[in-house]
């Protein structure tokens, strides 16, 4: 997995776009009365679900989006509309 490189033109952008992400993401889980444990019947395991809550760059592949995305019964491209 390539982590994006700080001197990169892009890296604040998508440094907020990761922040945008996981609010998201905590605000989803919250909104459907889960703790962090329940995302572990969707494939992710606690510490790496809690990694993604704590630290944004934590969310690092599709794979966990996708994931993400089918707990809230959800496509990818759904989860992604953010503000």
């Amino acid at each position: 997995m390539q982590r994006p490189d700080p001197d990169s033109i892009y890296y604040d952008e998508f440094i907020e776009l990761q922040q945008k992400l996981r609010d998201k993401i905590v605000k989803l889980r919250k909104s459907r009365q889960l703790v962090q444990e329940d995302m572990a019947n969707y494939e992710l395991s606690v510490r790496q679900y809690q990694r993604m809550e704590q630290d944004p760059t934590a969310i690092s592949s599709l794979w966990q989006l996708f994931k993400i995305a089918k707990a809230h019964n959800l496509d990818v491209n759904q989860l992604l509309e953010i503000d």
